[in-house]
């Protein structure tokens, strides 16, 4: 407790120093080639607009001499604001994201598609980043709301950075994020939705942001894209963001689309348009983990199969797709980790046939590290379904 008042005593002192820095919603609309996106700079945008990487950064918390928002690095409040991701994410990383990266490039290789989509994914990049770094394409869903830029220059948003600490502490000492709470931080007065956070996750991740963009599809199946700003009107369709980045680690600028789309039959029925622009990205990866066991439920068939019929892989823990549904004449299937079942929450969703595989014990491979619900070390399951080649090669027989 002492420690979250220290935090919102010192966000406020931030704040109110902070009411000359620019905000969002002025300025030039980005410029993109096939080279990637930037916001156009000139003296005048150079004054008043910063651009979408200082932000990542002043808002991870990471230093940026050149930044426009650098003059306000030096306040007590930011600093100690800096001390405390800095130690977190050190921790974050070394326990968890340095094994997990081992492991994926061991174990993943080269087989991913050129886009990963991970539903029921909440603002949770980091993981799927770390699983699959060179993905061209990240296309994540869940209910949380997109938000907006955070607007340093307004008083009201005094706790921007404590409801940012508590949003990412689960994730942080957890692995997963729990619904509940995310409710009461995002998409409040204070962190205005999931856009903050993937920023924040980008730029701890040393992925340089060029270009942000808001993104809608209309009712009519149309959409609409604008440069990413402060507070303005909801959108009528199916809100999203679009974030082109480059990482140190890839060839080529990247993206990273998300949604806030509720994946239940009913929705899947209404917005067909929506299907039709995920599909067109091609074969894909699917990613699950601490997915609430929702596949396993009849109101969510249709996801489940769109999953199984657009995937060239799937790697996901228990709370999935369930074992069944993997039919042996599609999928390969590769077991890591320990199966205990599902926690007590979810204890309804034990799988008796994986149970049973885990028991024998043949072919079950190490995991490293935790992950999902179970998120300690030796507790945590793993399974990677690979479509067969003569599938791949789209050979029915």
């Amino acid at each position: 407790m002492r420690k979250t008042n220290l935090f919102g005593t010192a966000t406020m002192v931030l704040l109110l120093a902070l009411g000359a820095v620019p905000a969002f919603g002025a300025g030039p609309e980005a410029v993109c080639t096939p080279e990637g996106c930037a916001v156009p700079k000139n003296d005048q945008t150079e004054k008043r607009l910063p651009a979408y990487n200082d932000y990542a950064r002043f808002i991870a918390g990471l230093s940026n001499p050149e930044s426009t928002l650098a003059a306000y690095e030096d306040k007590p409040a930011w600093v100690r604001h800096a001390k405390f991701f800095d130690q977190n994410w050190e921790r974050f990383t070394r326990g968890r994201l340095a094994p997990m990266r081992e492991w994926a490039a061991k174990e993943l290789g080269s087989a991913t598609a050129a886009t990963v989509f991970y539903p029921f994914s909440g603002p949770d990049f980091v993981n799927v980043f770390a699983l699959f770094p060179q993905a061209k394409t990240y296309l994540l869903i869940a209910l949380e709301p997109v938000g907006e830029m955070p607007d340093f220059s307004a008083l009201q948003e005094q706790n921007f950075f404590a409801s940012l600490q508590s949003s990412l502490y689960e994730l942080l000492h957890l692995d997963f994020f729990i619904t509940a709470k995310m409710k009461s931080s995002i998409g409040k007065s204070e962190l205005k939705g999931t856009l903050p956070v993937l920023m924040f996750f980008l730029a701890r991740e040393k992925a340089r942001v060029l270009d942000v963009q808001s993104w809608v599809m209309n009712p009519d199946g149309t959409i609409a894209e604008s440069p990413a700003a402060g507070p303005g009107d909801r959108p009528r369709g199916i809100p999203g963001v679009k974030i082109v980045f480059a990482s140190p680690g890839s060839a080529e600028n990247q993206t990273l689309y998300y949604f806030q789309f509720n994946l239940g039959n009913d929705s899947f029925a209404r917005n067909q348009h929506f299907v039709s622009f995920l599909k067109g990205f091609g074969p894909m990866t699917t990613f699950t983990k601490a997915a609430s066991y929702l596949m396993y439920k009849p109101y969510f068939s249709v996801i489940r199969q769109f999953i199984l019929d657009q995937s060239l892989y799937v790697l996901q823990g228990d709370s999935g797709i369930p074992l069944k549904y993997f039919d042996p004449a599609v999928w390969n299937l590769r077991f890591y980790g320990a199966y205990a079942g599902p926690i007590s929450l979810f204890s309804n969703c034990y799988q008796a046939d994986m149970a049973k595989m885990y028991k024998r014990g043949q072919d079950i491979q190490p995991l490293p590290f935790g992950i999902g619900y179970r998120h300690r070390a030796r507790t945590s399951n793993l399974m990677f379904a690979s479509k067969k080649e003569k599938l791949l090669a789209g050979d029915p027989n």
